[in-house]
């Protein structure tokens, strides 16, 4: 064999080695026969090609091209599963896109339904998009961050205001308020300091009154007692026979108002009698007549006889009837 053949030979080796090694890197092996399917996304992020494809974990295949459908914009993934491997026909089963990690890598979990029929090879399979923890931190973190953003301008006002409230040269800030309540501390200890010894006096003063309380316990303890026994008395006085009683005397008193408002017996017609009231008056008038009388002419209801009295008694008579006074 010729050094020529030799350099061919090698050549056609290294060059068969090396694509069987690129392809068994990507995990891609060209002696097991493949069966392809079809799943059309709406989007595809981080899905590759020969990233994998599993069932419940285990992996049954590779991604295989990917194309745009130029007129729905959809993207259309092509799985190239092993030979063996029967996918239910029913709509329960469908390709899922998942991520495998924090950095948005997906890859295709088949969902497997039941059914007695399979899918068959270059079939669609019905599809769904799971997004990632990312985008459903995203999701949940979107309104929070829009209260976030509605609050901010409220929360610089409020942080300006504190801001302003602890300001130095605010009349009405917390920094004149610190400086009025050590001017009043400092007044007050000046007037501590000024009345120290009548202060003293005041405490010894309560001091003694405490004391004296302290001695005269058992006294207040009898004062105590003997209004407890008041009360005890009161409480076991027959207050309910009282309260009976004069609720009784007051139902009477009732009784006789109402007989004599209705008229009845010698109050009630003095009250109610118009005719009663029609004589009173009269008597009144007519005595007021008769005591008239009586001062005017009281010869007419008094005798005396005097010696010579009679006869000039009747000369007034005869003379008041001539006149009429």
């Amino acid at each position: 064999m010729t050094n020529q053949a030799k350099v061919g030979i090698f050549s056609t080796v290294t060059v068969i080695v090396f694509i069987l090694g690129f392809y068994f890197l990507k995990g891609t092996n060209l002696f097991v026969r493949k069966n392809v399917y079809y799943a059309v996304y709406k989007r595809v992020d981080g899905l590759y090609k020969s990233n994998m494809v599993d069932v419940n974990g285990f992996p049954v295949g590779k991604v295989g091209d990917m194309e745009r459908n130029p007129v729905t914009g959809d993207i259309v993934v092509q799985l190239d599963l092993d030979k063996g491997v029967q996918i239910p026909k029913t709509d329960s089963t469908y390709a899922s896109l998942i991520s495998t990690d924090f950095l948005g890598s997906k890859k295709v979990r088949l969902v497997f339904g039941n059914s007695s029929t399979f899918y068959e090879d270059g079939d669609t399979i019905n599809t769904f998009f799971k997004k990632d923890l990312t985008e459903q931190l995203g999701e949940q973190i979107d309104p929070i961050m829009g209260d976030v953003r509605h609050m901010l301008p409220s929360l610089d006002t409020t942080i300006g205001g504190i801001k302003y409230l602890f300001d130095e040269n605010n009349p009405k800030g917390i920094y004149t308020t610190l400086n009025g309540v050590n001017e009043a501390i400092a007044k007050i200890n000046v007037i501590l300091a000024q009345n120290q010894s009548t202060l003293q006096l005041t405490l010894k003063n309560l001091e003694s009154i405490t004391g004296n309380i302290e001695k005269n316990n058992s006294a207040i303890t009898a004062i105590l007692k003997n209004a407890q026994n008041v009360t005890d008395s009161l409480q076991q006085a027959n207050l309910k026979q009282m309260v009976e009683n004069l609720n009784s005397t007051i139902g009477q008193v009732n009784g006789v108002l109402k007989d004599i408002n209705a008229g009845k017996g010698t109050l009630g017609k003095i009250v109610k009698s118009d005719e009663l009231y029609t004589k009173v008056d009269t008597a009144v008038g007519n005595l007021n007549v008769l005591l008239k009388d009586i001062k005017q002419r009281p010869y007419r209801y008094i005798t005396i006889n005097v010696l010579g009295a009679k006869k000039a008694e009747e000369r007034r008579a005869k003379k008041y009837d001539e006149s009429g006074k």
